[in-house]
């Protein structure tokens, strides 16, 4: 027997981080697990996946804090995207056997930075946030208070 389902437009709507910049605070890292992408129209491959996500004291209508997320391929080589993020927010290069020995993303969580936020919109015409770019805050700068954080119920969709 199937469970019976009805697919259609969801009715939710999410309020997007707004743009700019902001001292945020690395909350969580996600791990996505693997999905199967193709770069450019080449072939298949399975590639696993993170989330950093990032608090910045952005509250919606409800003051509900609104969180903004980039995920990454979970790579280090020179050229992948992750390392070149966790470069430009500890503001330098990590060196070949820092890499070779594995970064904990783990240990991100509580660490401050500047994130720069970008607002794109989907194929479907939705509008989302995207971190734009991270820098390292400067020395003295603290980090806003932020409430507690609790993954929400969505990662565990995705």
């Amino acid at each position: 027997m199937a469970d019976e389902i009805n697919a259609g437009k969801t009715s939710a709507k999410y309020e997007s981080h707004p743009e700019g910049q902001f001292v945020g605070v690395c909350v969580d890292t996600i791990d996505m697990g693997e999905t199967v992408e193709s770069y450019e129209g080449g072939p298949e491959k399975l590639s696993h996946k993170i989330d950093l996500v990032f608090r910045t004291g952005e509250v919606n209508a409800e003051g509900t804090p609104i969180d903004v997320s980039r995920e990454f391929t979970l790579s280090m080589h020179e050229k992948a995207s992750l390392r070149k993020f966790l470069e430009a927010w500890r503001g330098k290069a990590y060196t070949e056997d820092v890499v070779e020995n594995g970064i904990p993303l783990h240990k991100l969580v509580g660490h401050p930075a500047y994130i720069s936020i970008a607002s794109k919109t989907s194929k479907a015409g939705r509008s989302y946030a995207v971190i734009a770019s991270i820098f390292p805050v400067m020395k003295g700068t603290t980090a806003p208070a932020l409430p507690p954080y609790t993954r929400a119920p969505y990662w565990e969709e995705r």
